[in-house]
Order: structure tokens, then sequence, then C-alpha cells
């Protein structure tokens, strides 16, 4: 089924850090904005309505994304831009009418943040939200479509969270050029690290590098795929569990090692695809 989608810019000269869109059939409005550009969404109309929201950063090494919700908008904002540093765009949601209410939001965000632990995503919320809201049975199949919505509207911006359950049936196989347990493939632009590999948390001796943040940022990741049940400690060693997609092969190659590696170098081969 074909579907199509209106946007706005409210300001050309600023039009990649900040829009406003919507599939005009339904009732949820986006807004898409900057860590730079948040203040400007207060001036659009809507932006302060009940709202769910997700914070992402725009790193090729990370997926990272927080999932929250708001009884006032674009004013919840203001508290992540002081407190959490990783995020660098948002996007916020809201119906046209402000149909939420509190109990619509909870569930909103508790059924993406499940959606998002099976994704390749990682999530930075230290709540899980592992109970799920009591919604009437009257009110759950409109938030199923506001919840089918707003996916569409993600998916518009570039965020799949559909994850990559299996490899094609053909598929080509990259493995690293020292001896590691762990095989990558790609998929539809895609770096997947497939499930089955070992990997291995950063080495104490990385708390002595330049880039201070390689040994914590490693363990969280990691910390994160393990309470995601995306990671499992069988015998002693750190194995996937599921097909983990990332922007760039480095990203999966330093998870092998526990180092900082040149992904393209790291599997043999892969080299061949960037210089097709």
């Amino acid at each position: 089924m074909k579907k199509s989608i209106t946007y706005l810019y409210p300001d050309a000269r600023n039009a990649a850090n900040l829009k406003m869109y919507q599939d005009r059939t339904n009732q949820i409005k986006a807004f898409y904005f900057t860590r730079e550009s948040y203040k400007m969404v207060y001036d659009l109309p809507f932006s302060t309505n009940y709202a769910i929201y997700f914070l992402f950063n725009d790193s090729e090494e990370e997926n990272l994304v927080y999932i929250g919700q708001s009884i006032n908008g674009i004013q919840r904002i203001e508290e992540h831009v002081k407190g959490k540093e990783f995020w660098t765009y948002a996007i916020l949601f809201v119906t046209d009418n402000n149909c939420f209410d509190k109990l619509s939001i909870d569930y909103l965000e508790y059924d993406f943040i499940q959606k998002f632990k099976e994704s390749s995503y990682v999530l930075t919320n230290k709540d899980l939200r592992p109970n799920k809201p009591n919604v009437s049975v009257y009110d759950l199949p409109n938030l199923e479509v506001f919840i089918e919505q707003i996916m569409f509207l993600l998916s518009a911006e570039g965020v799949d969270i559909d994850e990559v359950k299996e490899a094609p049936s053909e598929v080509k196989y990259y493995y690293p050029s020292n001896k590691h347990n762990a095989k990558l493939f790609v998929q539809d632009g895609k770096f997947v690290l497939a499930a089955g590999s070992e990997i291995k948390r950063p080495p104490v001796s990385t708390k002595e590098w330049k880039d201070i943040r390689h040994y914590g940022r490693g363990n969280e990741i990691i910390d994160s795929y393990i309470e995601n049940e995306k990671v499992k400690e069988i015998d002693g060693k750190l194995i996937t569990q599921v097909n983990i997609a990332f922007k760039s092969p480095s990203a999966p190659a330093d998870l092998i090692t526990g180092l900082s590696e040149n992904g393209w170098r790291f599997f043999k081969g892969l080299d061949e695809i960037r210089n097709q």
C-alpha cells in the first residue's frame, strides 16, 4: 500500500535540522529536530501536547536511543539537553487533537521500549518498563493504530527497528583476519554481526588510552546487550543471540576484540565492497 508524507520546514535556512511532518490521513504529527534546534519547536503548533519522543545519536559506531514521554511535549526535552550528552537529534510525536492522555503515553513508551529491545539499537533508558500498563480493551485498538503510524514515520527518517531476523539464503559472510569466533554479513547497506559471534569487553589496559571513553562505553554497550538478552555469557564467553546491525564495519570489529579496529581491514574481503 502506498503512503505519502507532508513535510513543513519552519526555517528554510535550517531545513536539515528542523522539520514537522505527517501522514495527512492520520492524527500523528512528528517533529524532527537537532539538539541545537530544539528551542525552535516551541513556536510550532501542537508541540506542547502529550507526546512520546525518541533521542538518537548519529554516530556510525553506536546506535543509541532513549525513549521517553511528556505531558507537555517539547518542554520535557529541556531536561535532556542538560542531562544527556549522547543524543544529537530527536523525533517527538503528538496528536493534532491532543487525544493522548497519561495512560496512552505510558503504554506507547512501554511498547516502543519492548520493540527497541529487540532491535539493533542500544537503549540508554535506566527503567526498561518491565510491567505492561493496564489499558482498556476498548482503547487498545486505537493505540495499536498510533503505534503503527509512529513506526511508519520513524522509518521515513531512517529509523529501522525491525531486527535482521535471518541472513539471506545466499548471504556472503566475512570473517576476521585473525582467529576470532565471529562473522559478518552485509544487508541493505548495514553491517550485521551474525548471531553466535563471540564478543569481548575492552581490556583494562584501554583505561589508559587517550580516548578515555572507550573502556566505559564498550562495557556499557555490552551490559545493555546482556540486559536486553541480545548477548549471553556461555562457558565464560560472551555470545550474540541475535543478528546486530551497524552503520559501519568498525563497530562490530571493536566488539569482537574489545579494542579499536578498522572494520574494512579487520574482515577479510570486506574492503572489496568499498572499492566497487
